[in-house]
């Protein structure tokens, strides 16, 4: 629920609860009081003041006309119970002193000075909390004696304390719903801010671990799920950012003594020819042709890195063309091929499919992974004796939507525990630290950026019958249809 939808509820509860409240309460006294609804409540007070009018009347017309019946205690009983009966009573008094005081009057107040209160003869006085207007008629009795009358009449069926303790009660439930109703709405909105407050601080004290967690749908919720959605955003910035710097001291380390082996290398052999070692001109052309080669290799790898680090910072522009990869593996394979002979190593081709394989992909960089993969099987391969069978194939099907490939070697194979970590930069199998099988350590890496450039994934594993295996998994995509000039004027 929304602040908004919130506030609006709280604003119309506030008006309209207590109101349902005091209706409530009302209803509840009047049928604990015997009455059965609101009409005949007021009915009882209609009643009340009608017959009381009626008997008013009878007393006037018996004070102006049959005053003698003033003296009769029977008429007097029966004219007082009846007043009795409509909260009503009359006081007589003759010649100044008091000579009836209904019995109706002596039960509500019964230490009352009733000649005190006839002496004084105020307009009003209240018994019990209800308030008796009083009326004076004086009259003659027969004889001569003058008479008196107190007139005392109920004129509110409610006690006028009830008003104040109405008003007080009224007040209160409005009160203590509008502070209810305060409390929880402002409890619902301030509890989750002081999450997203405290969330606030643990990040400033540097502690990205704490999850927020705000219930609801409302605008606070929307708000806590994205500050916790910041959050995450700058816990993985941040732990991106300590791997980039962890990447970058392996980078250091891992240039360091990649470079110092072949420096050492060729100072060493430049060394021996200012030294006059390589006397000889058979020496002196081996020492400077490994010179060169170390520093071919030097040269290499400051290529790998080079690319490696603007694959690894996305700075790599892929030229994407279709290509139908059954014919480009057969024109690139063909070029490897007489490489790979002149090591000893037989490549071969083979595809599942009659039907061209289209994918959407940069020839060069895919050549490249390619190259990378073939020079990794030659390179472990060359590990084996001369006599060995030394044999790579590939292979390309449909799979799906995708295209895999498939290179597969006759080497040693892979060892169990690096097949995990193998496409990671600068992960060479401990085997391979020699000088004879030595790389950067990238080859595997650049593979994996390049083939997840394009949309695909690679991973590798222990063929059947030994040797290595590397899937590449390449998205497919649709054939491209010309249209012809004959085509291009016709409305499909």
């Amino acid at each position: 629920m929304s602040i908004r939808v919130k506030l609006y509820l709280s604003y119309v509860a506030m008006v309209f609860l207590p109101m349902v409240l005091i209706l409530s309460f009302v209803v509840f006294l009047l049928y604990a009081g015997g009455m059965q609804d609101l009409r005949e409540y007021f009915q009882v007070e209609k009643e009340e003041k009608t017959n009381q009018s009626l008997i008013y009347g009878e007393l006037k017309y018996v004070i102006e006309n049959d005053t003698d019946k003033l003296s009769s205690p029977g008429y007097l009983d029966n004219l007082q119970l009846r007043l009795a009966e409509q909260w009503a009573g009359i006081i007589i008094a003759k010649d100044g002193i008091i000579s009836d005081v209904p019995v109706f009057l002596k039960e509500l107040s019964p230490n009352e000075d009733w000649q005190g209160l006839f002496n004084e003869s105020p307009d009003s006085v209240s018994f019990k909390a209800f308030k008796f207007q009083i009326n004076d008629i004086s009259f003659q009795y027969p004889d001569g004696h003058d008479g008196q009358i107190l007139l005392l009449r109920r004129y509110d069926v409610v006690p006028p304390l009830w008003r104040p303790v109405g008003a007080l009660f009224f007040s209160a439930v409005v009160g203590l719903t509008s502070l209810l109703l305060t409390y929880f709405v402002s409890r619902s909105i301030i509890r989750p801010i002081h999450a997203l407050k405290s969330a606030a601080l643990q990040i400033k004290d540097g502690d990205l671990s704490q999850q927020v967690v705000v219930k609801g749908k409302g605008e606070v919720a929307q708000l806590a799920a994205a500050f916790d959605a910041m959050r995450l955003q700058l816990k993985q910035s941040i732990d991106q950012s300590l791997q980039y710097e962890d990447n970058r001291k392996q980078l250091l380390s891992h240039i360091s003594h990649d470079l110092k082996t072949p420096i050492s290398a060729i100072k060493g052999y430049v060394e021996g020819i200012m030294d006059g070692i390589a006397n000889t001109d058979e020496k002196r052309e081996r020492y400077i042709q490994t010179i060169y080669h170390k520093a071919n290799d030097m040269d290499q790898l400051i290529d790998e890195l080079f690319l490696f680090s603007k694959l690894d910072l996305h700075k790599v522009a892929f030229d994407f063309k279709t290509i139908d990869m059954v014919k480009y593996l057969e024109h690139f394979l063909e070029e490897q091929r007489f490489d790979l002979e002149k090591s000893g190593v037989q490549l071969s081709f083979e595809a599942y499919s009659n039907q061209p394989l289209l994918i959407a992909a940069d020839p060069d960089k895919l050549g490249r992974v390619l190259t990378n993969i073939l020079n990794n099987s030659e390179k472990y391969m060359g590990q084996l004796p001369a006599s060995a069978d030394k044999r790579v194939k590939v292979s390309v099907r449909e799979q799906g939507n995708h295209v895999r490939v498939m290179i597969e070697d006759t080497g040693p194979g892979i060892e169990k525990e690096d097949l995990p970590y193998i496409f990671d930069r600068f992960y060479r199998a401990e085997q391979s630290r020699n000088s004879e099988t030595g790389g950067s350590g990238l080859g595997l890496a650049i593979v994996k950026q390049i083939i997840e450039g394009h949309g695909g994934a690679v991973w590798a594993e222990n063929a059947e019958n030994g040797g290595a295996r590397f899937c590449l998994l390449l998205p497919r995509t649709l054939p491209v249809r010309t249209v012809t000039e004959h085509e291009e004027h016709i409305n499909h």
